[in-house]
């Protein structure tokens, strides 16, 4: 028995760890709380409000410059800072004219900036929301699957002390037990590596919904008969066209590239500086006040490789716009696709799986410890039930998982 009692200890050990504290929560209370904990979506908000303030700041115009020259040393009259009537001081003023529309570009540039921020948030809580889901669903199976192997382990504990202890007095041969044991080495190892897989599940959903709770799925089995509904390919891709915030960004990215162009064509515009300036004693006349405009000469420079660069740099956008668009339609054809098949398989499996196949399972046991039936029709049976257990459980979270997918690609909420 000091295998078993091993084999216990580490059962013990996950059981522990299930002890850890639950949080039982439907799909739409995840939601809720996920929207309101996920440290990603609130940086991402941020990101949104920064772009309001660059929208601020392009908006405002260029400062006036102000520049004033007093006297410091004056030779002649053996003075320092000589300023009164009869020395010498100097002011000017100068303000920068925008021409050509910079200043309008600029601040649409800033606009579509935050559209961008806003379609990436939009963008970052589609995929997170399919995390979300998708592990949800797949910690629902894991929990009910765990529990069925802890239970075929229970049952298999007691045949196996009944039966090693009518081996030890010669009524069974000891080859019984052994395979008895040898069922019972493979469940338990296929829990613990669904433990650990279930143990990295929680931890992803924690991280989601910053918590150190366990997630129990509250989940009503009706809810799978829901997803069993899929909508025709071209209606989905219409509703994708049209949803998708990365295909939105793609529009997006090729806007701001054909405004970047118009700005770095409004850049070859000179701009006009006006100035007046106030000179006491330094000018033609005494108290002189002057008025100028400075413009610089497009003689050098005429801003032709940054324009020819943002020209290259539009194209490049319209063929990522052009990609992402087939992306889109290759998504919502392979996700329509798997869950379509996905539909056939679970309303097939469901047909066939039914409350029958527990009441046989205690029939063959009953009638294993009667001796009725011989260990290997017994063993044969055990790992067939058991495997069907698991397929029924892996079919319906394929369908959820699948659903999910269906609402990832078309960034629309069906299911």
């Amino acid at each position: 028995m000091k295998f078993l009692k091993i084999l216990i200890l580490c059962s013990a050990s996950l059981c522990y760890c299930f002890g850890q504290s639950k949080l039982p929560l439907s799909l739409k209370q995840v939601d809720s709380i996920f929207l309101s904990n996920n440290l990603l979506l609130l940086a991402q908000q941020y990101n949104i409000g920064a772009q309001d303030a660059f929208i601020l700041q392009a908006k405002a115009y260029p400062n006036p410059l102000f520049s004033a020259d007093i006297n410091a040393v004056d030779p002649d009259n053996q003075k320092v800072f000589h300023t009164g009537l009869s020395g010498q001081k100097a002011f000017a003023l100068e303000q920068l004219i925008l021409l050509g529309g910079k200043r309008k570009t600029e601040i649409d540039l800033a606009k579509q900036n935050k559209q961008v921020a806003e379609l990436e948030l939009e963008d970052l809580l589609r995929s997170l929301q399919y995390q979300l889901h998708s592990s949800y669903y797949t910690i629902y199976r894991q929990i009910n699957t765990l529990d069925k192997y802890a239970r075929q382990l229970a049952l298999l504990d007691t045949l196996i002390s009944s039966f090693e202890i009518q081996a030890n007095k010669g009524n069974l041969p000891a080859k019984d037990v052994i395979r008895l044991k040898s069922v019972y080495f493979k469940i338990n190892n296929d829990k613990s590596v669904l433990a650990s897989e279930y143990f990295s599940e929680q931890q992803k959903i924690q991280m989601l919904l910053l918590t150190n709770d366990y997630l129990i799925p509250q989940i009503n089995e009706t809810q799978f008969d829901q997803l069993t509904s899929v909508a025709n390919y071209d209606e989905l891709l219409a509703i994708a066209m049209e949803q998708r915030p990365d295909l939105k960004l793609a529009d997006q990215a090729e806007a701001i590239a054909l405004l970047n162009v118009k700005l770095q064509k409004k850049l070859a515009v000179p701009d006009v500086a006006i100035n007046t300036s106030y000179d006491q004693r330094g000018g033609a006349f005494h108290n002189q006040v002057n008025v100028g405009v400075n413009i610089p000469l497009p003689l050098w420079n005429r801003n032709r490789g940054n324009i020819k660069a943002a020209e290259y740099e539009s194209k490049t956008a319209n063929v990522y716009q052009q990609l992402k668009i087939l992306e889109v339609q290759t998504d919502v054809l392979a996700a329509w696709q798997t869950l379509t098949l996905s539909i056939a398989q679970f309303i097939k499996i469901k047909n066939y799986y039914s409350d029958d196949f527990d009441l046989v399972f205690e029939g063959i046991n009953r009638n294993f410890q009667k001796r009725n039936i011989s260990i290997l029709e017994f063993v044969d049976f055990f790992e067939a039930y058991n495997e069907s257990l698991g397929e029924y459980e892996r079919v319906k979270n394929h369908l959820a998982n699948s659903a999910m997918q269906l609402n990832y690609a078309t960034a629309y909420k069906f299911y």
